[in-house]
């Protein structure tokens, strides 16, 4: 394995990274809490006390100028990949402050993701299950638009947790950068390690209980480098199964995407409409507690991060294996979801028809102190 890339190693890359985002995180708190830049506790959010939303700020700032200072104008596509990562930034942060109409973010979105398609970070072939290639030609252009579009989003999903989003990301980001090094994918292993050492500075101000949250603007932009190193990277890989290696290593925000759209679908409501019955949210509600919750997530995170290691390296009917393995584990615990999420709606109810002074300070779940609840 090769440690180092463009003539950096990636464990100066990670440290680098780490210090910048250390350093503008304690910054941007500060100036978020003195310029008033605070996520209220309002309907759909868990959190009691306001805190900065200034945290993707940070993230912003120190993995651009770490990818500057490191990887240079000659990085490939360094253009189209901080050009779109500044208009996705700066909707986050639009929407942090005026909370935006999901259609508009989602047309936003779509734009975004094609520009950096039409920039040449797209997926250009796909593996049949006999082993040739397969160019796709045009239809690359719909397929990557449509993948990051959803890797924005995803993230977003689950910044509901203080340390929750960053913390997934991270193991993700690990995940993907040891499928790059086998797979000698040095840009999108670049990528990884300048991510992992800014989510790892900024973890110490986010982690339960947080000083400062993401946001909207930190969440999007984490979920569209996650999609973009995907494209360059773990989507390359010369096998059938090419496209669930970044879903497993993103494991945790998928199974929470799919479990949304499919509970609202079933509900009659629409795919976009909010609610607080993401996975985390049921969790901690059962009493779990806000740190034990996220702890838990992160290992489920580790777990599916290992099991996309494993897509990557193994033979197709093992792969196959582990794929319908993890889509039992998914049915399972969508059934498991369905339970927790009657049993939160009872408390609601409890809640809503004014049960004693007692039993309300018995039904705290776990002293919720979270992040932005999508």
């Amino acid at each position: 394995m090769r440690w180092s890339v463009f003539g950096w190693d990636l464990a100066l890359l990670t440290g680098i990274g780490f210090i910048l985002a250390f350093l503008f995180t304690a910054f941007w708190t500060k100036k978020g809490n003195a310029w008033g830049l605070l996520d209220l506790p309002r309907e759909r959010r868990v959190h009691e006390i306001p805190r900065p939303y200034t945290g993707g700020l940070a993230i912003f700032t120190a993995f651009s100028l770490t990818l500057l200072c490191t990887g240079g104008f000659s990085f490939p596509h360094l253009g189209p990949i901080l050009g779109g990562g500044l208009a996705i930034f700066l909707l986050g942060l639009i929407d942090d402050k005026y909370d935006l109409p999901a259609g508009g973010k989602l047309i936003i979105q779509i734009l975004v993701a094609a520009f950096v398609t039409g920039a040449g970070v797209r997926i250009v072939y796909l593996t049949n299950p006999f082993g040739d290639m397969v160019a796709l030609g045009w239809l690359g252009y719909p397929l990557t638009i449509i993948w990051l579009v959803m890797t924005m989003n995803i993230i977003n999903l689950i910044d509901g947790l203080d340390g929750l989003a960053a913390g997934v990301s991270a193991i993700a980001g690990v995940s993907l950068l040891i499928i790059g090094v086998s797979l000698e994918q040095s840009a999108a292993v670049f990528l990884c390690a300048i991510l992992i050492g800014v989510l790892l500075g900024f973890l110490p101000y986010n982690f339960y209980p947080a000083r400062v949250f993401m946001g909207n603007s930190g969440a999007y932009f984490l979920g569209y480098l996650l999609g973009v190193i995907s494209v360059m990277g773990a989507l390359k890989l010369p096998t059938v199964l090419a496209l669930a290696i970044p879903v497993f290593a993103m494991g945790i925000p998928f199974l929470d995407t799919i479990w949304a759209v499919w509970r609202r679908w079933r509900s009659g409501k629409q795919i976009m409409h909010r609610d607080l019955y993401h996975i985390h949210y049921l969790l901690l509600t059962s009493g779990l507690g806000t740190r034990k919750t996220v702890l838990l997530l992160y290992g489920l995170s580790l777990l599916t991060g290992l099991a996309s290691v494993f897509l990557s390296r193994v033979t197709l009917l093992i792969g196959l294996l582990i794929l319908l393995t993890g889509l039992g584990l998914s049915f399972l615990c969508f059934r498991r979801l369905l339970i927790m999420q009657t049993a939160a709606r009872e408390r609601e109810s409890e809640l809503e028809s004014g049960p004693s002074p007692n039993s309300l300070e018995g039904e705290k779940p776990g002293g919720i102190q979270t992040g932005m609840g999508r």
